[in-house]
């Protein structure tokens, strides 16, 4: 089947596809052989590119943002009992601010601590005692925020300057003008769709090897034994809940089992994005 770039004025697309089927009028926008034109949702598998898809054009980019994140003080002992570890959970520390984006509405964005996208509740600094600081990343019409909370364990966990990249998407714009197709030999830009591509506009790039921003192909975090394994789209995890064995205070007997993560979750694999 054959590769086809095709047009329709009456609908304003663009697109580059595979033929489907070989049945239809090649020249009909809406024969059956070129459906990925003006039916892209269904027939996805069969195209390279079409003017009706978000590619997630960049609004705002900053590379290197710093928070600095304040001192977690340890956990307290627990009452009743004694514990091989002290540990506490759910902490809450604080909100920050971390872009003013002003584009007036709520926007895609993605936000990477060193060589990871944060995803929801994800460790951005343990140190193996129960201490761990922990992210969350939510957007409003007028900023990019980010809040903190944490597990505390048996010592403070230290305050420190961690570095973020943050990266905020527009809106695909409306479809304007009449022009469908068009190519400046200046600048070299290419536009289409009736302006809904535009090749001069920075665009989200799928670089495999080439950035250290990866989005996780698949779950990544894991439940065991009363513990939690986070999972990291650089294919690292972190296990922040120490294994902690209680008794009562004055009982007898030896501890209980050990509370802790012990089983075998590896990390999803990632995609690793850029911007250009």
């Amino acid at each position: 089947m054959a590769k086809v770039f095709m047009t329709d004025p009456a609908t304003g697309r663009c697109a580059l596809f595979d033929e489907p089927v070989t049945t239809g009028d090649p020249t009909d926008p809406n024969s059956a052989r070129n459906a990925p034109l003006n039916n892209p949702a269904t027939n996805l598998a069969d195209v390279y590119f079409h003017s009706d898809l978000d590619y997630m054009e960049i609004s705002n980019y900053d590379a290197a943002k710093t928070i600095s994140h304040a001192l977690v003080t340890a956990a307290a002992a627990p009452g009743g009992i004694t514990s091989t570890a002290n540990f506490g959970w759910g902490t809450a520390i604080a909100d920050h601010l971390l872009l003013t984006h002003g584009l007036g509405y709520i926007p895609h964005a993605l936000v990477a601590r060193g060589a990871n996208l944060i995803y929801p509740g994800m460790p951005v600094q343990t140190d193996g005692l129960g201490g761990a600081r922990y992210a969350t990343i939510y957007c409003t019409t007028t900023e990019i925020r980010l809040y903190e909370f944490a597990s505390t364990g048996a010592v403070d966990l230290a305050a420190t300057n961690l570095n973020y990249e943050i990266m905020v998407f527009k809106q695909p714009p409306a479809a304007s003008g009449s022009i469908l197709l068009d190519y400046d030999p200046t600048s070299k830009d290419v536009t289409m769709g009736l302006g809904k591509f535009d090749s001069s506009r920075r665009y989200l790039q799928v670089v495999p090897g080439g950035s250290p921003l990866g989005l996780s192909y698949g779950r990544q975090i894991d439940l065991d034994n009363g513990g939690i394994r986070f999972g990291y789209p650089d294919g690292s995890t972190s296990d922040p809940v120490p294994a902690i064995s209680t008794k009562l205070i004055g009982g007898i007997g030896g501890f209980g089992t050990a509370m802790g993560y012990g089983g075998s979750f590896a990390a999803a694999s990632a995609i690793q994005v850029q911007a250009p």
